[in-house]
């Protein structure tokens, strides 16, 4: 697992390195998809933009590498139960890390809110890992 969590991270990473360009050719692709779906439910009235696509894309991407980081990690005594919350000062730092390519990367630039988003969807990952371990734990009492 700790080998899909380092190629997943470094999905994220590429998806970084992707010039301004690209990078906004993909979201106007999927800001395009998704306003399609909600015409085609009938909500044609809600619309997503670009940047709620792109915001969207930071918080969900993170939530699967807090996912990640817990099913590889926790199982460590470092990270396991209740200290699964340690798991959260690596996101920030691939966060950083992640953010810092963008500095480098033509067109784009290095934004803390992105640096708080993508850390909040680290811990909305490992919340959801933490909650289905108490319902498993639950469930395994009863």
């Amino acid at each position: 697992m700790i080998f899909i969590t380092i190629l997943y991270i470094g999905l994220i990473f590429g998806n970084s390195a992707t010039p301004a360009v690209y990078s906004s050719a993909e979201s106007g692709w999927v800001t395009n998809l998704a306003n399609s779906f909600m015409d085609r439910l009938g909500l044609g009235f809600i619309r997503f933009s670009e940047g709620f696509i792109r915001k969207a894309a930071h918080f969900t991407e993170y939530t699967g590498l807090g996912i990640l980081l817990t099913l590889s990690l926790a199982r460590y005594d470092f990270f396991a139960g209740k200290k699964r919350w340690r798991l959260i000062p690596a996101g920030f730092l691939i966060a950083c890390m992640d953010e810092g390519i963008q500095y480098f990367t033509p067109g784009r630039d290095c934004n803390i809110k992105d640096v708080l988003l993508d850390t909040c969807g680290v811990i909305f990952g490992v919340a959801v890992m933490a909650l289905m371990a108490y319902v498993k734990e639950r469930k395994r009492k009863a």
